[in-house]
């Protein structure tokens, strides 16, 4: 649950242990932390304040979905590479590579940097 304290409160969670949540805290505390009546009492005064909302989750969930969307929606020739042409992109790479550093070895590129 997110929060917002105006206050410090010592909460003690199920297992017994302390959960101190300080003045001018703003984020989230752990469930159970949420559900004490200490908690649920400073809310109802208004000594802390939380939001209605869940905007993290609202645009977790909007990402996620919007993500879904987009992968299935994705018209590019790349997207949709299969496993033999994905593995032929991985040696072209190779190959380009080995010839890069074959220019470098030769020396062919600190010449045109050296003029």
């Amino acid at each position: 649950m997110f929060i917002v304290s105006k206050r410090n409160y010592m909460v003690r969670r199920a297992d017994g242990s302390p959960y101190l949540i300080r003045k001018d805290y703003i984020g989230d505390i752990p469930e159970d932390v949420a559900e004490s009546r200490l908690v649920r009492r400073a809310i109802r005064a208004g000594m802390i304040f939380s939001p209605p909302g869940r905007g993290d989750r609202q645009l977790e969930e909007a990402d996620k979905a919007a993500e879904e969307k987009a992968s299935e929606n994705d018209i590019r020739p790349d997207a949709e590479m299969s496993a033999s042409g994905a593995e032929a992109a991985v040696d072209r790479e190779a190959a380009v590579d080995r010839e890069a550093a074959g220019e470098q070895s030769s020396g062919k590129r600190g010449a045109k940097n050296q003029r």
